[in-house]
This record gives C-alpha cells, sequence and structure tokens, in this order.
C-alpha cells in the first residue's frame, strides 16, 4: 500500500471536483499507512444549527487514549515545524498559522469541538437554542480549572469575549461579529444573544480564536498571560523564531496526556528535519520533503499521514498597485501560467493542479466547481499585456514556505516568457504577513495560502475588506454584501446560491489565482497516538504519545 500511494494520489486529482464537504476530521491511520484527507463528512453540516433543546451524544469519538500500565511512552517529545513561531496569541493577527493552531490545542479548550459534522461537548456540557435563533444558553462543566489554578466559570467567556471585542480586524474578534451580549445567570450558564440570525455561529465557537482565555492573567502579564488555558499543557520555554515547549499539567479535566513534555521547534532546512527524523532527534516532522517520502515509506519504523488541505495555493495581486490592479494585466499572468509545471516544482505529485479557478477550499461547503480555469496560452497571454498598462516594470513576487518558494522559481519562468520582469522575494510567513497588509500592502504579486475552514463563513477571512487575511486588499462591495447576508439566511440553499455567487464574483475580478492544492505530510516515529488531524489544519495534539521502544 506504502508503494501504491502516489498512483493514489495521482487519481485523487482527478477526483477532487467530486470530494464531498466535510469537516475533514481523520483518524490516525495504522502504522505506516496514509490518509489522503478524502474521509466522508458527517451528517450534520458545520454552521447548520436548528432551535430546540440539543442533547449532545454521550458518545465522543475522540476520547483521551488509554494509557495501559505495560506501555512506557516517551516522556519528551521533539515536533518539528516548517515555518518559525514568533507570536502565540490567539487575538493577535498573525497568531494564525497552522503550528500555532496545534499549539493552541494544547493550551485550551472550546465550548465544543466539530468531529465529522458533530458538536461534542467540551467545555460545554449541553445547550438550547431559541426558536428565533437569536438566543444560545449553554450549560458549563463546573469541574475546570486554568493552569494557573483560577476556576473556569461562564465569567470566563464574558471576558473572552470583551477581550477579543477589542483586537478589531482578528480571528478572534471576527468570531464574536455577530454577538450582541453574553451574560451569565449563574456560574456554569452562559447566555448568548445575537443582534442578527448568525447560523454559523456554532461553527465559529468551534474555532481556535474561540479557546477560552483567563482575564485576571493577561491583566498581570500581557504576553504570557495570553498563554494560560484550560488545556493539558502549559508552555514552560519560548523563544520567539526557535522553539516553543509545553510540559504536561497533570490535573487536566479530561485526564492526563501520555507525553510529560512536547517541544516544537522551528529547522528551516527540508533536509535537516529529514537528518533529525532518522536520527531519532525528533520525533514528528510536521512537512516533510517530497523527495523524501519513499525512504519512509518504505521504513516500519516511521507513521506516514497525508492530508490533501482543505487551503487554496493561489498568486494574490496588490489590487492597489497600479499595474497589478489592471484586470489586463492579470488576465496575462493567468494565461501564461502552466499550473502542471507550478506543482511538480513545488512538490512533484504531492502538489495537485486544481480542476478548476475558483478559490475555495476543496471540502469547504458550497464550493464552486463549475469555473473553468483559464487556458494556458502564451499566445492570448502576450495579447491581454500588450492591452495592459504594463511596460517593462520589475515587479516583486514574494513567498514564504519551502514549496511556495519553489514555485516561484517556475512561476518566474513562465511569466518570462511574455517578458514580465519579476524579482524574487524568499522569505518567512510572519515577515510575509507583516508586509501584506489590507490597509498598508508594500506586496505587489503573493503566492501564498489562502486558508478555510470547512464552513463557508470562512471566506470573509480571504475576501473581506479590512482583514488581514485578505493579502490582495480586495474590495468588492457586492461580496462584502454578500458575506453579511449569507449567514442570517436560514434557507441552505439560499445561503449556497448566495455562496456560489461570491466564488463568481472573486473569479471574475480575479484578485487571486489558484494554484494547486497542497499534501501535508507528516512523518512521525512509529506508534503514534492520540492526534486529531482535519483538512482545514486545526489539528488537535491534546493526547499525543509515542511508545518508548528503548
Amino acid at each position: 500500500m506504502k508503494k501504491r500511494l502516489p498512483a493514489i494520489l495521482l487519481i485523487l486529482a482527478l477526483l477532487l471536483p467530486l470530494i464531498a464537504c466535510g469537516d475533514g476530521a481523520l483518524e490516525p491511520t495504522h502504522p505506516g499507512t496514509t490518509s489522503p484527507g478524502t474521509t466522508s463528512p458527517g451528517t450534520t453540516s458545520p454552521g447548520t444549527t436548528s432551535p430546540g433543546t440539543t442533547q449532545p451524544g454521550s458518545d465522543d469519538p475522540i476520547q483521551p487514549p488509554s494509557v495501559e500500565e505495560d506501555v512506557r511512552y516517551l516522556d519528551t517529545l521533539i515536533i518539528l515545524t516548517e515555518q518559525p513561531l514568533n507570536i502565540l496569541d490567539t487575538i493577535h493577527p498573525a497568531g494564525t498559522g497552522s503550528s500555532n493552531r496545534t499549539i493552541y490545542s494544547m493550551l485550551f479548550d472550546k465550548l465544543f469541538d466539530i468531529v465529522e459534522g458533530e458538536y461534542i461537548p467540551r467545555l460545554a456540557t449541553s445547550w438550547d437554542i431559541s426558536d428565533d435563533l437569536l438566543t444560545y444558553t449553554f450549560n458549563l462543566r463546573n469541574d475546570v480549572s486554568f493552569s494557573n489554578g483560577d476556576r473556569f466559570t461562564a465569567q470566563s467567556y464574558i471576558d473572552t469575549f470583551e477581550i477579543s471585542r477589542a483586537a478589531v480586524g482578528t480571528e478572534a474578534f471576527d468570531v464574536w461579529r455577530t454577538v450582541d451580549t453574553l451574560t451569565a445567570p449563574d456560574d456554569y450558564t452562559l447566555v448568548l444573544k445575537q443582534r442578527v440570525v448568525d447560523v454559523d455561529i456554532m461553527f465559529r465557537l468551534s474555532l481556535p480564536w474561540a479557546s477560552v482565555l483567563n482575564k485576571r492573567a493577561i491583566e498581570a502579564d500581557s504576553l504570557e498571560g495570553k498563554w494560560v488555558g484550560t488545556g493539558p499543557y502549559t508552555i514552560t520555554g519560548f523563544v520567539a523564531g526557535d522553539y516553543t515547549t509545553l510540559t504536561r499539567r497533570d490535573d487536566y479535566w479530561r485526564g492526563t496526556p501520555p507525553t510529560r513534555e512536547v517541544t516544537f521547534r522551528w529547522v528551516p532546512e527540508t533536509t535537516a528535519r529529514t537528518v533529525m527524523m532518522v536520527n531519532g532527534e525528533a520525533h514528528l516532522n510536521r512537512n516533510t520533503a517530497p523527495e523524501d517520502m519513499d525512504m519512509f515509506l518504505s521504513s516500519p519504523d516511521f507513521d506516514v499521514y497525508t492530508i490533501l488541505a482543505n487551503v487554496a495555493n493561489t498568486i494574490m495581486f496588490n489590487m492597489n498597485h497600479p499595474i497589478c490592479g489592471d484586470k489586463n494585466f492579470r488576465l496575462a499572468v493567468a494565461h501564461a501560467l502552466d499550473l502542471r509545471a507550478i506543482a511538480m516544482t513545488a512538490g512533484g505529485i504531492w502538489e495537485v493542479p486544481v480542476e478548476n479557478a475558483t478559490v475555495w477550499g476543496i471540502g469547504t461547503e458550497f464550493r464552486n466547481n463549475d469555473l473553468p480555469l483559464f487556458e494556458y496560452n502564451l499566445e492570448l497571454a502576450r495579447e491581454y499585456l500588450d492591452a495592459s498598462v504594463y511596460n517593462g516594470e520589475e515587479l516583486e513576487l514574494v513567498a514564504s514556505s519551502v514549496s511556495m518558494i519553489r514555485a516561484i522559481d517556475m512561476i518566474q519562468e513562465n511569466l518570462g516568457r511574455i517578458g514580465i520582469n519579476i524579482r524574487l522575494y524568499p522569505t518567512d510567513t510572519p515577515t510575509l504577513s507583516s508586509y501584506a497588509v489590507y490597509e498598508n500592502n508594500q506586496a505587489e504579486l503573493i503566492h501564498f495560502l489562502n486558508t478555510f475552514d470547512m464552513n463557508a463563513s470562512s471566506a470573509r477571512n480571504v475576501f473581506y475588506p479590512g482583514r488581514t487575511t485578505n493579502r490582495a486588499s480586495y474590495n468588492n462591495p457586492e461580496v462584502t454584501d454578500l458575506l453579511d447576508r449569507a449567514p442570517t439566511i436560514a434557507d441552505e440553499s439560499e445561503r449556497e446560491a448566495m455562496y456560489r455567487r461570491v466564488q463568481e464574483i472573486v473569479y471574475e475580478d480575479m484578485p487571486y489565482i489558484s494554484l494547486f492544492v497542497s499534501t501535508r505530510i507528516i512523518v512521525a516515529q512509529a506508534g503514534l497516538s492520540g492526534i486529531v488531524l482535519n483538512r482545514d489544519m486545526n489539528h488537535d495534539f491534546k493526547f499525543i504519545g509515542i511508545p518508548d521502544r528503548g
């Protein structure tokens, strides 16, 4: 099965338009096998709600792994990351990377998680939704404490609400955008009232940015106070751009994780990460080089996981730039790009060329697969370029991460064939994030990820004016209006039509051009357990463990 995996991925490329929507939750596979991220969705669509009392099922599909007496787990684990961790802050616009999200899963809890379309109780034990879909009443656990010993109560979420509302433009602010008030009739009842109907509020409350914070800790220490959560780990070491160390709590309300200490370490060189895995210096590599896959797939000493990520790898144009804002120029770029060559350069068969031109997560609900690709046609590209304002100027193309930096070499070559002069700027994600800010966008062209959750409302992250992740500085009033109104529509077919229209308008405006879909490759020492992998990159590592075979 391992040796046949490349063929499976090639077939998967042909099936992309048929992939169903769902939350993409993946169970860890058997040792040495892989999972391409095509699990069937659950019966409940994330983001839809219905009035009445909701009694979540008692069976949690993700129970903490039992630590058997005859199994000894490694005391410490080293996890390698492909991007530096400079900011660990759920309410900071730059604290949104995939490694950040994994660490947040270990530090914090939310009211509930989503697993295969079902809401699984966490800090909330049950909830009630009013007939008018405006009032949500949550019954909370009464046996939870923060890592500093403070008791978790309904007031903790009221504090989180107030802190997040002050962080305008961030993911945390967006979680609560339609909420009018949060009140607490008693310590363990939380009442949320919305200004308008928003069927996506439950989904947003399941995201990392809805993790409960500790106001007292933040007021005492504006940096480390934001790391105080109700999760099973605390941060005991942090050097920005180098490493983050988390140490286990022994009083976590869901049970004690098998691993005492976990360190996330940034190692930028792909070869160095592979060597560390082979030598046993590291236990998990979050982003393995495609050229090293055969070695890991053929070895019983490693577990390999692959996830067709719910992200859109795109070229982004700074829509405020005089050249990039010219649609004829953007059309010239679109027709000059050889998508298969770009994907192959970025990561071989592990990067899958897109089959249609929509800018949307492959598993995000209401995806519009009817938007045709721009034809690879150099003659047509030159005609559009001649009709544009471009006059031989040097334009900068910025990218971060190893695969993207590989890809921009091919993009530079493609555009050079029609006479577009490109200067490459390879960097890291934190630098790119501060460089391409909505209201002060210094970038011209960008190759980066548009990250979508499984819920359609996550399109706001990419297309809504003012959002820090709208790196194209894109602003279309019709799109903005649709994104505001769609979540207020209870009828699913009407809501779908609105989101499909958003995709059509974006296709016509062309602030982004879709390139390929990334396969994320995770390699671990054999026997890995206790993790939950998701296509939207909201992985849960709370109960990570690897047996000690020494």
